[in-house]
């Protein structure tokens, strides 16, 4: 399934990701400071899949209930993931259940560890509120119809 395709998905539907069903639930239109879009879809699960068109970047988080402090490098489960990206936006829009509010502006920063596997701590300028994902980089291959 190409991301085009993904993005079609009717709120409700479920796709597979990894081989394990990912039931569509909402979604966040964030815009970044330099014009991109990305989108937040959100499972029934406290997941989410962080879709990047112009990149073609997938990437499926789960959410931490950890803290996690910033810094040039972070260990997390024993492994170490080092600063890889940091960015800004706001959501302009929304669709189903979201975790967001339309014109919340985010930072987020991503950490990555040698093994692909991501770090994602997300903060809400508007609310103070931050939280921490867990991920993996993702291929299209990765994900298909069910």
């Amino acid at each position: 399934m190409n991301i085009s395709q993904l993005l079609l998905t009717e709120l409700g539907e479920s796709v597979s990701v990894l081989n394990q069903p990912f039931q569509y639930m909402g979604r966040a239109e964030v815009t970044l400071d330099d014009g991109t879009k990305i989108f937040w879809l959100y499972n029934d699960n406290e997941g989410l899949l962080s879709v990047a068109p112009d990149t073609e970047e997938l990437i499926l988080f789960d959410r931490v209930h950890d803290e996690v402090e910033p810094s040039d490098v972070i260990l997390y489960q024993g492994k170490e993931f080092e600063f890889n990206y940091e960015d800004a936006g706001n959501v302009t829009a929304i669709e189903g259940d979201s975790e967001t509010e339309e014109d919340d502006r985010y930072l987020f920063t991503d950490y990555q560890s040698k093994d692909g596997q991501t770090l994602r701590l997300i903060s809400n300028e508007n609310t103070g509120e931050a939280g921490v994902y867990f991920g993996k980089i993702l291929s299209e291959d990765d994900i298909s119809e069910i």
